[in-house]
Order: structure tokens, then sequence, then C-alpha cells
């Protein structure tokens, strides 16, 4: 029975066709950091070093959780209390501009909360989740007030 040479050339087109789509790479979606661990400790990091450019500011120290940031800062000791609220509030401000979606900064330059606060942020850039230290955290923020705009 002879073969009709128009099915020969469909079959060997469908063949091509299959052959081409299993040969294509595969699409992969967009690689996002879904991890929020990793995300907030860039997120912190960024902020620390926002916060450390503040003139004033010898070392800065950052917890992210939400929309808030708490801040260590380690200043000069004998600074004046009027030049250390000009530097909570110019650190709370720039840490708005720099990331939008922190709405809430507090801010402390006391030694024993800086050291929390130090303490907190190793732990989560050792990987550690902040939930880890949300009952620390809860505490340090309830005793420390938003800063001023």
């Amino acid at each position: 029975m002879p073969v009709n040479k128009k099915w020969i050339v469909i079959f060997c087109l469908l063949m091509a066709a299959m052959l081409a789509a299993g040969c294509t790479a595969a699409r992969k979606p967009e690689a996002t950091n879904r991890n929020p661990v990793a995300r907030e400790n860039k997120q912190a990091r960024m902020l620390a070093q926002e916060a450390a450019k503040v003139e004033g500011v010898k070392s800065a120290y950052v917890v992210v959780s939400g929309n808030m940031a708490v801040v260590g800062l380690n200043i000069d000791k004998n600074m004046e209390a009027a030049q250390t609220d000009r530097i909570k509030s110019e650190v709370g401000q720039r840490l708005k501009n720099a990331d939008r979606q922190i709405n809430d900064v507090r801010v402390s330059t006391d030694a024993d909360t800086v050291t929390r606060i130090r303490n907190i942020s190793e732990g989560i850039r050792q990987g550690r989740p902040v939930t880890d230290f949300t009952k620390q955290l809860d505490e340090i923020v309830r005793r420390m007030t938003p800063t001023k705009e």
C-alpha cells in the first residue's frame, strides 16, 4: 500500500515541532528574594549604613520588623541633650526617606538598649528570624518613642 507523500511531510513537520519544543530552555520565574530573613538583613544593613552617615554617629545597629526600624546609635557620651535629639530626629528622617516601607523609626542612644539592639541585629545576621527576638524587641520598643518628624 503506497503511503501518501503529503502524510509523510505532515508527520515529519509534527515530529520536528515536538523535538524543537522539547529542546527549548525551561522558563523559570523571575528570581526574587523570597527569604524574608535575607530581605530584612539586607534592608537593616542598608539602613544602618544610612544612619551612620549622620554627623555625630559613631556606629548604628538596625533591626527591621515589618514597617518599623529599631535603631541603636553609638554617639559621643559627652554630647548635649539637644544635639542628641537632633541626631535621633535626623536619623529617623533619613531612614524613612531611604526606605519608603519604613514609617515608624525608634532610635535609642542608651548604652544598654544599643547593646540589646546590636545583639538582636547580629543574631538576625547569623540567620535567625526576627520572630526569635519578638519578646526582646517588644520590650525595647515599649520603652522608646517614635522619632519626631
